[in-house]
């Protein structure tokens, strides 16, 4: 929306220059007409404001330093509007501190502030903490344009930290815009003060908001007011600490052990890690989970991207700050007897001499090197052709398995020692595409037909190879069937000649007509390179499942249940249950909404092992469905032929006829709103069922309806509740 202004500032000067005719001096006798003066300047023209807008964008034109600093600063709404309104902003003020004597530049903050422990933490002295301005004075010029005085003078400080003032050095402005209901709004601004320049500085680019929420969706903290890593390093600065825990806030060392979490040495050991905030409320980071590899550091510092050139730097610059934050288990200054090897190190100015490549400790990056993950880029499975797939037959599959980093060179799986006793490498069956479902397969409901690849296997001229499944497809078999290999070769890293080192190379997936007249694939609703924003590469089931949702769905399809993996007697069971669904839908939205479940999410897997989801923390916005589905895949009604979800398979596990199963929308939406309250909202409101049979559905007689009211355009869409921009 916007709104006008009439008054701008030549409009101010004309209502002046009228007071002045007004008060003028007089005798109090009328004088005799003067000549017509020239013509007066236009009245200016309306100005076009923005009134609620959905985001701000703030530009800082100039900073000048004299003693406190003056910022002269923009800001307009999504559609260029100036915005008028702004009721809440802060100013932070930092010089970078270049690299010397083997330490890492750093941003150090001008304005800092005492903290004394209040007993709600271990810490004891009272310590320094970087902070934004305060005292300044805003000037707004209601066109959009505003002047900030700083109320700290930069060029004079001497406590509670004596910081000298020195232009020659890059210096970043942080501006946070927030409060009041207005959109949050971050920028910064580097420059130096000595010539005013604002290019080419060195601004230690290490990471990039970007890449932080291509996992946690979008970052907001301190009440949501900071969005953007470029401001939190103004505050975060190596001196910074808090007193209560007594851990610094350094953003390196802070950001590395939060993400390291329940792994950190330390915490192993017996420890915590937590930090006091706001209103000395702690924040324990002790059970952090990654998902992923903690050495796959280029996940955060991409030294690829232009953007954070320094990003190089964790490979280049080893120091006790950086590496003690997860190897939090080493005392440097102790040496040997602190757990380095490397002798007594007190400064970071001989780190070089040992980490590096051809050094005594090698380089960072070998050190960081995930050698399974490495390793398994030299293998690829392709899927060539699948025949004899009518009802009845044996599936034949061809394949070949090639090192896509020599262009591609086939693998002799008969010969090659990746290929040795512990390898593995299976190919899987399933049908049809409209829902898995694989009745009558012989080994189960839910169960894919799957055969040892490396066994049945016969080479062809070609460097291929041919596998035929030992078990007929049904002769009850229909529509398009999907093919999939999977596995996991081996690797001898410590160089004894045994292959036992499990390289989780990505699996493939194929499709193949049975009755159709051409192969239609599965529904594609979410997208693997959705899960790697977080996960990497998806390995699981031993490394031998890996990076392909189309392979995961084959086997969690909608009749497949853990009932063969629990106890027999459900009291014996963590959660009380005969058995839990672990259909794809309701799986992974149960274990990606263990927050806002009621009950824990426990599945039974391998061994009988129990897998307790209940404590998963989602690091991205949990409400936005397009974290991971494509093409709005999560909108109502389903796609046509979704299947209903086991909840209890019955009597006769291989025949799913008799199973009790939750309609389809409803198990989706439930897995993540299983409150009883939820459910009777489903049952009562929308036609789902928590009690039925995939029959009654087919047969229209139980119809769910929730798409009335949540589908597109309804009074609660999905996308709309859900907050989806």
């Amino acid at each position: 929306m916007k709104r006008t202004l009439l008054l701008g500032r030549m409009g101010r000067i004309a209502a002046l220059l009228t007071l002045l005719v007004l008060f003028g001096c007089s005798d109090g006798k009328t004088g005799p007409a003067g000549p017509a003066g020239p013509e007066g300047p236009a009245a200016p023209p309306p100005i076009e404001v923005s009134e609620n807008p959905t985001a701000l964008v703030p530009t800082v034109t100039s900073v000048t330093i004299n003693s406190a600093p003056v910022v002269e600063f923009n800001v307009v709404d999504q559609d260029g509007l100036p915005y008028v309104d702004l009721p809440s902003i802060r100013f932070t003020l930092a010089k970078l501190l270049p690299s010397k004597n083997g330490d890492s530049s750093a941003w150090q903050s001008y304005i800092n502030r005492t903290e004394a422990p209040n007993g709600v933490g271990p810490g004891t002295q009272e310590t320094i903490q970087a902070t934004s301005d305060s005292g300044g004075t805003l000037e707004n010029h209601q066109d959009g344009s505003y002047t900030y005085t700083f109320g700290t003078d930069i060029t004079a400080i001497t406590s509670p930290l004596a910081v000298v003032y020195e232009p020659e050095l890059t210096h970043r402005l942080g501006m946070q815009l927030s409060g009041n209901d207005q959109p949050v709004a971050n920028t910064v601004f580097d420059f130096r003060p000595a010539d005013g320049e604002t290019m080419g500085l060195d601004s230690r680019e290490v990471v990039k908001i970007e890449n932080c929420n291509s996992c946690h969706g979008k970052l907001a903290l301190h009440g949501g007011g900071r969005i953007e890593t470029k401001l939190c390093v103004t505050c975060h600065n190596p001196g910074s600490t808090d007193a209560n825990s007594g851990n610094t806030v350094d953003f390196k060392v802070m950001i590395h052990k939060i993400h390291r979490g329940e792994a950190l040495p330390s915490v192993v050991q017996g420890g915590e890690y937590a930090i006091y905030g706001f209103r000395d409320t702690k924040h324990d980071y002790s059970d952090v989970v990654l998902p992923q590899d903690i050495r796959n550091c280029s996940k955060c510092h991409d030294a690829n991207d232009a953007a954070t050139p320094e990003a190089i730097g964790w490979q280049e610059r080893p120091t006790i700050q950086a590496c003690g934050s997860c190897h939090d288990d080493v005392d440097f200054a102790k040496g040997v007897d602190g757990g380095h090897p490397g002798g007594v190190m007190t400064d970071n100015a001989d780190c070089t001499v040992c980490h590096k490549e051809g050094g005594f400790a090698g380089s960072v990056v070998a050190s960081h090197a995930t050698l399974n993950a490495d390793a398994a880029k030299d293998f690829k499975w392709n899927i060539l052709n699948v025949s004899n797939t009518a009802p009845g037959n044996f599936p034949t599959v061809t394949f070949s398995v090639v090192n896509p980093n020599q262009d591609n060179a086939s693998y002799d799986i008969k010969t090659h020692p990746a290929f040795s006793a512990n390898a593995r490498l299976s190919i899987d069956l399933a049908w049809d595409t409209k829902d898995y479902h694989n009745t009558g397969s012989g080994s189960g409901a839910a169960n894919v037909i799957s055969f040892n690849a490396l066994t049945t296997a016969v080479a062809n001229a070609d460097g291929s190879f041919s596998a035929t499944s030992t078990v007929a497809l049904p002769a009850t078999a229909v529509g398009t069937g999907a093919v999939a290999i999977e596995g996991r070769p081996a690797a001898d890293f410590d160089g004894d000649n045994v292959y036992s080192d499990r390289l989780p190379v990505k699996s493939e997936v194929g499709f193949f007509p049975i009755t159709d007249s051409a192969a239609i694939p599965r529904r594609q609703s979410v997208d693997n390179a959705k899960c790697n924003n977080c996960h990497q590469q998806l390995s699981l089931h031993g490394g031998s499942r890996n990076g392909e949702v189309q392979l995961c769905v084959m086997c969690h399809n909608p009749n497949n249940t853990d009932i063969s993996r629990r106890p027999a007697d459900p009291a014996m069971a963590l959660d009380g249950l005969k058995e839990r669904s672990i259909d794809f839908k309701r799986l992974i939205h149960g274990i990606h909404g263990a927050a806002k479940r009621e009950n824990d999410f426990i599945v039974y897997g391998f061994g009988n092992s129990v897998h307790n989801f209940g404590e998963v923390s989602f690091p991205g916005i949990i409400s936005n469905c397009e974290t991971c589905h494509v093409d709005e895949a999560y909108k109502l009604p389903l796609a046509p032929g979704v299947l209903a979800s086991t909840l209890d398979t019955g009597p006769l596990l291989a025949d799913p006829s008799d199973d009790v199963n939750v309609s389809p929308s409803a198990a989706v939406c439930s897995s993540c709103h299983d409150s009883i309250l939820a459910k009777a909202h489903m049952t009562q409101n929308g036609g789902a069922s928590f009690d039925t049979s995939q029959a009654d559905i087919d047969n229209f007689s139980v119809i769910e309806t929730c798409q009335y009211c949540h589908g597109a355009g309804g009074i609660a869409d999905v996308k709309t509740v859900h907050k989806i921009q």
